[in-house]
């Protein structure tokens, strides 16, 4: 259903991907504009009608919706714009800014609800409220999940923080209208204390959601570790291109849905200029036709059929393959001249571990080489976050 719906309003033609991105995140927007105008209208109407600081709360919490959906399409209209000079990597991460904002009135509401609550609480007030009523703020809750539902389908469909965001709101908000449902029954029957409390657990969902939002906001803007499977596919694609022996040292920066891409790639030590420039060329064609990403390869010139340098790695593959230390090693390479004898190779080591126990790892696996009695050992540790 979801997926006929947008569809019929938004049909993926021939355009860019990130247009349609952006089509996608601003029609999400309108959607929640659209819905949460005529809830809250609906909302505060009944509120006022029956007295309850609950629903008013709730009402106010779905207003604060109206301004977040507002955010939503402002995210996605700025992010739209094109590198400048003043921002050469795109204004992608204005999502994210919008995504913090959005965080921000939530929690600024919710500390507002709180307080009118323990006011109710101390000093409660009759609530009037009618059977028709709790069945409009009934009707209200399907509404709400229906759009968080889509809103949640729209988020997978462009892997967006911003929308995922969004969906939260809306659900956050149907389940804060469980509780005005819970109050608006409890106050017929003259327990009108509950009215106040179910503004305090209404509150206290909208910290926790606001909390997190922020939180996943800021982890964005500051810039998140890739994921298991963003590295094992980028390992994947550069690894079926005709040359490569290996690939290490992968880095990721997100700029919303743009991601820029480095790598270091292994080849045989014995191929021309040229055609190590071909094969970088070969792999980052690769990934940017099947990830859609902007690459930058570094080659790693190797030498396999060096009967030492495979006596290194199964070596290394017997010695330290299992020590958790040490998450990988590549580029092994010898220099065997008249005045040098040297066994070189990069590692990658635990992202946890501190400096001073890295130069321990180091000693230790230069201390395991001295069996390669003639060589000297030089270990290139990579930056902690690269994979």
């Amino acid at each position: 259903m979801f997926e006929k719906l947008t569809k019929r309003f938004i049909p993926n033609t021939k355009e860019s991907a990130r247009i349609y991105r952006i089509r996608i995140g601003v029609f999400q927007g309108w959607i929640s504009v659209l819905v949460n105008t005529v809830l809250f209208i609906s909302k505060m109407a009944i509120g006022l009608m029956a007295g309850s600081v609950s629903v008013i709360a709730d009402a106010f919490h779905t207003l604060s919706d109206v301004f977040s959906s507002g955010v939503v399409i402002w995210g996605f209209r700025a992010s739209e714009k094109p590198a400048d000079k003043e921002h050469p990597y795109g204004h992608g991460r204005v999502e994210y800014i919008a995504t913090l904002i959005i965080a921000i009135l939530l929690g600024v509401a919710s500390v507002e609800f709180f307080e009118v609550s323990v006011r109710r609480i101390i000093s409660p007030s009759p609530v009037n409220a009618e059977w028709w009523m709790v069945g409009v703020i009934a009707f209200t809750i399907v509404i709400k999940e229906t759009t968080a539902r889509y809103a949640e389908f729209l988020s997978t469909k462009i892997a967006s923080g911003t929308l995922h965001a969004d969906a939260w709101h809306h659900r956050i908000d149907a389940l804060s209208s469980l509780l005005v449902i819970g109050a608006m029954v409890a106050g017929k029957f003259g327990y009108y204390q509950l009215d106040g409390w179910a503004g305090i657990g209404i509150a206290l969902f909208i910290i926790w959601t606001a909390f997190h939002i922020a939180r996943d906001a800021v982890d964005d803007l500051i810039g998140k570790p890739p994921t298991s499977d963003e590295i094992n596919e980028i390992r994947r694609i550069v690894r079926q291109v005709n040359g490569v022996l290996g690939v290490h040292d992968i880095t990721i920066h997100s700029y919303g849905n743009d991601k820029y891409v480095s790598c270091h790639v292994e080849i045989n030590a014995d191929e021309t200029t040229a055609s190590a420039h071909d094969l970088s060329e070969d792999v980052e064609n690769q990934l940017t036709e099947i990830l859609g990403v902007s690459p930058t390869i570094h080659i790693d010139p190797v030498q396999p059929g060096n009967p030492l340098a495979e006596k290194v790695r199964s070596f290394l593959d017997k010695h330290w393959s299992n020590d958790s230390r040490v998450t990988s090693y590549h580029d092994i390479r010898i220099v065997d001249t008249e005045n040098h004898h040297v066994i070189l190779f990069g590692i990658n080591v635990n992202p946890g571990m501190s400096q001073g126990q890295i130069i321990e790892c180091c000693n230790e696996m230069e201390e395991s080489l001295t069996v390669f009695s003639r060589y000297e050992v030089s270990i290139k540790v990579s930056h902690p976050f690269q994979y």
